[in-house]
């Protein structure tokens, strides 16, 4: 879950949620000539699907009194989480499957007890590249654009300031919304949060 204040406010973006914008930016993006476009884009709307079980009953972080953000996460039901996402993405097609399984271990490296999940989606990853047939500069182009296109999402989504740089979109403005529950107070109520982009000058 993504934490976003909002004055006393505390939101909770689901992870789906971000991931379903990720895919929207991503949409919204120009496309690269000569990478998957099509399948690059699926990866980026489904990369966090195996956290849709845990969103639905999400545990409390005992220190906050709120529902573990992303990165707090223990490391049993992250890697369960990140087990899970990594299966079910392949069933979306082998390339979607290798592009999710190459972003989990790109984060998962920053987290030792990850090295036998790690371990075994490297496995995966060096199956479906042969099988894809496909050359590292593709497969690092697509990673390099799916890595930016979540941590773009997940600012937006913490309500946070962005800066995309030369103007990347095909579009002079990028506008979106997504679901997000109040979670102190802890009323439940569901607001929609936009988020905007426009092209400078």
């Amino acid at each position: 879950m993504i934490l976003r204040e909002d004055g006393e406010r505390v939101l909770g973006i689901t992870q789906p949620a971000h991931s379903a914008l990720t895919g929207l930016l991503a949409t919204a993006w120009v496309p690269v000539a000569g990478l998957p476009w099509g399948d690059l884009l699926t990866a980026a709307a489904i990369h966090d699907l195996g956290w849709t079980a845990w969103e639905r009953a999400p545990e409390t972080n005992e220190e906050t009194g709120l529902p573990y953000a992303f990165y707090e996460m223990p490391d049993e039901p992250y890697a369960a989480i990140w087990s899970r996402g990594t299966d079910e993405a392949e069933t979306f097609g082998r390339l979607v499957g290798l592009l999710v399984s190459r972003h989990f271990t790109r984060l998962a490296g920053r987290r030792p007890a990850m090295a036998p999940l790690v371990a075994r989606e490297r496995v995966r990853q060096e199956l479906l590249t042969r099988e894809l047939g496909l050359g590292a500069a593709v497969l690092d182009a697509c990673s390099d654009l799916l890595a930016r296109w979540d941590g773009l999402s997940l600012a937006l989504c913490g309500g946070r300031e962005v800066d995309v740089g030369d103007w990347p979109f095909l579009a002079d403005e990028f506008i979106a919304t997504v679901d997000a529950r109040e979670l102190r107070p802890s009323d439940g109520v569901i607001r929609s949060v936009t988020v905007t982009l426009r092209r400078p000058g």
